[in-house]
């Protein structure tokens, strides 16, 4: 997963971004992990394969579940940094942007 900073605590937009960004990562997560792990029951249990076949098998499970077990520790410690970084309470309305231009109308 790509490494993300934590939000503006002060700005509305981009706490709510987060905490949606960080929902949609754990969902995703878990759908990945409900496929990944009844890919590696079907294998377990439907492969008959000996020699350098089972060890190629037993190598990308394993390499699989490694990428799971990373996947779920980056979650949770982004999503710890998020709650310990972010007010409890949202903040008031971000103000809107001052927009100047040089342009003139006439």
């Amino acid at each position: 997963m790509k490494r993300r900073s934590l939000p503006d605590p002060d700005s509305r937009t981009q706490v709510l971004r987060a905490r949606r960004k960080h929902t949609e990562q754990v969902v995703l997560a878990v759908v990945f992990t409900v496929v990944e792990l009844w890919a590696v029951v079907a294998v377990v249990v439907l492969l008959d394969a000996d020699g350098v076949l089972a060890l190629a098998v037993a190598a990308v499970l394993s390499a699989s579940l490694i990428a799971l077990w990373d996947t779920w520790r980056t979650l949770l410690l982004f999503g710890r940094a998020l709650r310990s970084w972010l007010p409890e309470e949202l903040p008031t309305e971000d103000p809107e942007p001052v927009r100047t231009t040089n342009l003139v109308r006439l």
